[in-house]
């Protein structure tokens, strides 16, 4: 599993997630990871810095960065894109939530 690839996510609510955790801690049992949630699902206007907004599959989908959470490898389903070419967005919103500025 790369970082910044796009999961399946089985046995929640949240149907995708952004894998954002280091390969180099893939010998673990858990994974970072933080939801993406379809832009058409939400009612709140993303904080562009904090929520980016990607397009996952032709669908606008925002990244709730202050959702973020550890989840069981196991939980991870199918990898459906990368966002990798957008990891300078990603990590941004990352510096963002944990530095402010």
């Amino acid at each position: 599993m790369m970082r910044f690839d796009v999961h399946r996510v089985t046995g929640s609510d949240v149907a995708l997630a952004l894998k954002v955790q280091s390969e180099f801690h893939d010998h673990l049992d858990t994974c970072v990871v933080v939801p993406l949630i379809p832009l058409a699902r939400t009612k709140m206007k993303p904080a562009r810095r904090l929520q980016p907004v990607f397009d996952v599959a032709g669908q606008p989908y925002m990244l709730a960065t202050p959702a973020m959470a550890s989840i069981p490898v196991g939980s991870l389903g199918d990898r459906i894109a990368s966002l990798a070419d957008q990891h300078s967005v990603i990590v941004d919103a990352l510096d963002f939530l944990f530095q402010g500025f």
